[in-house]
């Protein structure tokens, strides 16, 4: 994959400010924490595997599984198509996400899906192209839509920190599920995204002063 020197662009750089204005908690983690790091990725087949890699489990996991099969050359539709479940295994892959990481791969050695041109599609429709791969649900495309294709308004609801995050921020008893996530989000559009980005920044820093906290 080319390295490129990535950087949030104009649309998600003013989406941090518009909701910041819109909510109040916002303009608190701004003047904390300062505006949200930069987490771009490039587009292509490697960031979307590496999101499928990353479904239910800890970051630190899923890059320690991605780094394994970057190392030897294994992060790639070509490399992926012609490996076996079991090969896939031994990097620590399910044998289900082999699967999901085998069939990407396949649909896109074969044409049948141009992940490098998404960016020319609507919102929606990235999500009803995508949403038909098996593997690749909600969760994983709106992750893809905010660090690849920075859609100032996707929102992975389903996302646990983000949602631990809220309940923290907003002093809930109890942490919103997806379906109240949807609700809650309909406030921040169409800037959604950059609120999610502002609560995962929140949950890191906070994560961070607890850990110095204990030690």
């Amino acid at each position: 994959m080319l390295k490129m020197n990535l950087k949030w662009n104009t649309n998600m750089n003013n989406a941090f400010y518009s909701v910041i204005k819109i909510d109040e908690s916002f303009k608190k983690i701004f003047e904390q924490f300062g505006l949200p790091l930069n987490r771009t990725i490039e587009q292509g087949f490697e960031s979307l595997a590496k999101i499928i890699i990353g479904q239910q489990i800890s970051t630190n996991v899923a890059k320690s599984l991605s780094d394994k099969l970057k190392k030897d050359g294994m992060l790639n539709e070509k490399k992926i198509s012609e490996a076996s479940i079991e090969k896939l295994k031994l990097y620590g892959l399910s044998s289900q996400k082999s699967s999901y990481l085998k069939n990407l791969a396949t649909l896109t050695i074969k044409n049948e899906i141009d992940i490098n041109s998404l960016n020319r599609l609507k919102s929606d429709e990235v999500t009803n192209l995508l949403i038909k791969i098996k593997g690749i649900g909600h969760w994983t495309i709106n992750n893809y839509k905010i660090f690849a294709l920075q859609d100032t308004n996707a929102w992975p609801s389903a996302d646990l920190a983000l949602q631990e995050a809220l309940r923290q921020l907003k002093d809930l008893e109890t942490r919103p599920n997806e379906k109240e996530m949807e609700k809650i989000g309909i406030m921040w559009e169409p800037h959604r995204a950059a609120a999610a980005l502002f609560l995962w920044h929140f949950y890191n820093k906070v994560k961070i002063e607890k850990a110095d906290y204990k030690s």
